[in-house]
């Protein structure tokens, strides 16, 4: 790969629609980098809440309105408009910690092998408070495909030159179109964790991994076994494992409700994946 130079530009793209809740956080985390030369390209479809105008108060931001509907294709627009040597994907309800940029980069220059760098990421609720901090690990293809999902989208940093090697990006899993393209950078470049906390994940009832829960089990079981892997792999342990533990703390503690929602939530994300696979 092409060698960086000594002040890359950095092109953040952030996709947009009716965010306003969160969105001036997510712009003013990008704003306040203390890394020189970033561009960041905002992809709205059309928002009818506060969304534009939060937006048109931070001049710096490249919009682009009439953006594509789903999120596939504003990261694909993105992509292809960022002028940027590395290129980050940073959704509109999470953000960047302060001095993540400027430290993707100086990953990138030090591993200059690497399609992608990543970090840990911290899990915040809907206030932007910190509730817990999650750590990665070095991940390759398998450990992507059989295990998790350890590349947080609001902690990685990819080369521009290898993006567009693996872009578009796949329709046909839009609750984990992210995890699809790790796993396609890493069959052709290295990707490198490095221990330190960049980006902030925000949990909330309306992001789109909960209101989909059942469909994003099933997305991500489809996904990884198109690249090769089997239904009962870690994954699957990873996955259900700590609901089930989740479950059983609750009905040790009296919350049956929750307990038998929790069961359900197994078995309809089971049945979905067996109705999915005798339907092709």
């Amino acid at each position: 790969m092409q060698p960086l130079s000594e002040l890359p530009l950095v092109t953040i793209v952030t996709p947009s629609y009716n965010t306003g809740r969160f969105i001036e956080e997510t712009l003013r985390s990008v704003r306040d980098q203390d890394y020189p030369n970033i561009e960041h390209i905002v992809l709205d479809s059309g928002s009818t809440d506060e969304t534009l105008d939060i937006l048109s108060r931070f001049p710096h931001v490249r919009l682009i309105t009439a953006a594509p509907p789903t999120l596939t294709g504003k990261w694909d627009v993105g992509t292809s408009l960022a002028r940027g040597d590395i290129v980050g994907w940073l959704c509109a309800d999470d953000f960047y910690l302060p001095g993540a940029v400027a430290k993707g980069v100086q990953a990138l220059k030090a591993h200059p092998e690497a399609g992608l760098v990543y970090s840990n990421f911290l899990e915040v609720n809907d206030k932007g408070i910190e509730m817990s901090r999650r750590r990665s690990k070095q991940a390759g293809f398998l450990e992507l495909r059989d295990e998790r999902l350890y590349v947080p989208t609001e902690g990685a940093f990819m080369r521009h030159e290898a993006l567009v090697r693996v872009v578009p990006i796949n329709a046909r899993y839009p609750l984990v179109c992210d995890w699809d393209t790790w796993i396609r950078l890493s069959k052709l470049y290295p990707l490198v964790h490095i221990d330190d906390w960049w980006g902030a994940f925000r949990v909330h009832q309306s992001q789109m991994s909960k209101v989909n829960k059942y469909e994003f089990w099933t997305q991500q079981r489809a996904m990884t076994c198109a690249h090769g892997g089997h239904y009962f792999s870690m994954l699957f342990w990873n996955y259900w494992g700590e609901k089930v533990v989740r479950a059983f703390n609750m009905l040790r503690r009296g919350q049956f409700k929750i307990f038998v929602s929790k069961l359900r939530d197994l078995y309809v994300g089971v049945s979905r994946w067996f109705v999915m696979t005798k339907q092709g």
